[in-house]
């Protein structure tokens, strides 16, 4: 009798164990699937009507260069060896090269006639033998319109490139304010 009483009670803690164990992977498998790692940021200098001076760092601040370029947008492209899921879940991320930086039009008759130039940014390739967490290579670009006192930051996900803006102050005014800030402002904030 005293077995039969205490077999939910095993079963209880068991399955309150589980739970948390499961909790913890779920959050885990978030974290790690959403997981953003900034690898470049870029600013601009304007030198003519579509013409910039980009200046370019890597994720440690170590200048990566300064590149000239035409057009009203900036593209950069990236190599990557996307892993498993369930291999990002062991802590092993995709990797990646970055391939190309240049300038670009959005109207695509300018993209057509007008003066381009692209830069190599790493001209090795990425070789490694990474067996069963290996699911496949691709390429991934991003770009942006080019806005001058803005920071751009290019982020690395298990999935591809992204950016995201920050906009500096220039004499202790903001420039290129968001629309949030617009909002704050309006409001009184």
């Amino acid at each position: 009798m005293q077995y039969l009483i205490g077999l939910p009670v095993i079963g209880f803690v068991i399955m309150f164990i589980l739970n948390i164990i499961l909790a913890g992977l779920l959050a885990l498998t978030y974290t790690t699937l959403t997981k953003e790692v900034p690898i470049v940021t870029l600013e601009f200098k304007k030198l003519d009507h579509n013409k910039f001076k980009a200046f370019l760092k890597d994720k440690e601040g170590d200048d990566l260069g300064a590149y000239e370029i035409f057009g009203d947008q900036w593209q950069l492209d990236a190599g990557f060896y996307k892993m498993e899921y369930f291999a990002n879940l062991l802590g092993i991320e995709s990797k990646y090269t970055l391939d190309r930086f240049q300038g670009r039009y959005k109207n695509i008759d300018d993209a057509n006639s007008k003066k381009s130039i692209s830069y190599q940014l790493e001209s090795n390739s990425l070789v490694e033998n990474f067996g069963f967490f290996f699911d496949t290579t691709y390429g991934s670009s991003t770009y942006e319109d080019i806005e001058l006192n803005t920071l751009y930051t290019v982020l690395k996900t298990p999935t591809g490139l992204m950016v995201r803006k920050q906009y500096l102050e220039t004499k202790g005014k903001k420039v290129n304010e968001n629309y949030f800030d617009k909002a704050k402002k309006i409001i009184g904030l």
